[in-house]
């Protein structure tokens, strides 16, 4: 925002001398266009020796932003991808090898939805773990449950349910805290979409007359056996019409929020919350 009032601020801020000397470091977050504007006039004339390192969301390739940081002589771009559930998984087998333990499936799956995107912070949770089952050879579910806490500050889980139970209160208090946590936006947007992906699938099967629960609990992947209940509820809420178009709805909200990545927390609000209002009226009997 002060970027866009002042374009001269990141020029003013880059050539400021460092009150604790050394070489001063200017660390822009959620950079936009505002920010695209005034480095490319920065780098044009950029002296001395600051550094400015700028965050963004995913930036595809050809945006400008991205095509600013990677042809420039003096600047340079780092991509950084979040763990996918087979890198967690890889994690987690390679920590708890170090120490000689064993894993139960539901333990393993329960882990791997918890740990986080920071990776340093999921590896201190998997230490912690390893501690506190030194004496066993096999962790189980109760016992990652005893002693985990959650990496990302909350699971994602939750405030999905919550969100297509139609329960816009809870939801809203789960994405606040998710949020309030470090979780990317894009990636709370994100996770809806595949959840909606996959409540078609099981959609399609129901309208072919097999029961929510049988199919919810011959899923594949397994869905994990404290969600399996709201699932149900979900798919007897949810026609297979208003998922597709709750999926067009947040799909438009995730490219939104790469084309205004500053407003990425108020777009992702709307957009749960506009899904919870709407299960909400889908979970009353309908006339």
């Amino acid at each position: 925002a002060q970027l866009k009032e002042d374009s001269a601020r990141l020029a003013d801020e880059a050539q400021a001398i460092s009150l604790m000397g050394g070489n001063r470091a200017v660390w822009i977050k959620s950079a936009g266009t505002a920010f695209t504007s005034a480095m490319k006039s920065y780098l044009a004339v950029a002296s001395g020796d600051a550094l400015i390192v700028a965050e963004s969301s995913a930036l595809r390739k050809g945006q400008a932003l991205r095509d600013l940081f990677e042809k420039a002589s003096n600047a340079g771009a780092i991509a950084c991808y979040e763990d996918s559930a087979q890198d967690i998984s890889g994690i987690i087998s390679e920590q708890l090898g170090r120490d000689n333990l064993n894993i139960s499936n539901d333990a393993r799956l329960y882990l791997s939805q918890i740990l986080g995107a920071d990776r340093a912070l999921s590896r201190s949770e998997l230490e912690k773990l390893s501690l506190y089952c030194a004496e066993k050879t096999t962790i189980e579910l109760a016992d990652v449950e005893a002693i985990c806490g959650d990496a990302s500050a909350l699971s994602l889980d939750e405030m999905i349910d919550a969100t297509f139970e139609g329960k816009p209160a809870r939801a809203d208090q789960r994405l606040d805290r998710l949020v309030s946590s470090g979780t990317p936006p894009q990636s709370i947007i994100a996770a809806a979409s595949q959840h909606l992906i996959r409540m078609q699938h099981f959609a399609n099967e129901t309208a072919n007359g097999r029961p929510a629960k049988q199919v919810v609990d011959a899923a594949r992947p397994p869905v994990f056996w404290k969600r399996k209940e709201s699932f149900v509820r979900q798919l007897s809420a949810w026609r297979t019409e208003d998922l597709v178009t709750a999926l067009a709805s947040v799909r438009d909200a995730e490219l939104q929020t790469r084309q205004y990545p500053a407003l990425a927390n108020v777009i992702v609000h709307r957009a749960v919350l506009s899904l919870a209002s709407r299960a909400s009226r889908f979970s009353r009997p309908r006339r």
